[in-house]
């Protein structure tokens, strides 16, 4: 599983207000050695990006996406590796950079 690459995951079930169903994930780390890894949900629902800790995603030849989305990063989890599905594509260095310094901001204490 490569790290920063898109990969369709299933997040079912959801719980109160966490994203669900199966849906395109970037993997932000892959902790192989306990088979987790470490994900950002992507939504379709562009109004989204008005929330705070949001990053927009394309639709390019790199992605693969079949349409914008937004990384809400805000919703960094970590799931069992046994929830990826198949590689979709992969973010470019910007996009990897904008995320790593949102989680910083996000988990400073």
């Amino acid at each position: 599983m490569d790290e920063y690459g898109i990969y369709y995951a299933d997040l079912n079930p959801p719980t109160g207000h966490e994203q669900g169903g199966i849906r395109p994930v970037i993997v932000i780390k892959s902790i192989s050695e306990l088979d987790l890894c470490v994900i950002v949900p992507l939504t379709t629902v562009l109004k989204h990006i008005n929330l705070p800790y949001t990053m927009q995603i394309n639709k390019t030849d790199s992605t693969n996406l079949k349409s914008d989305s937004i990384a809400l990063i805000f919703h960094i989890r970590t799931i069992s590796s046994k929830r990826i599905k198949e590689k979709i594509g992969k973010i470019d260095e910007y996009q990897m950079n904008k995320i790593k310094a949102t989680i910083k901001a996000i988990l400073s204490m």
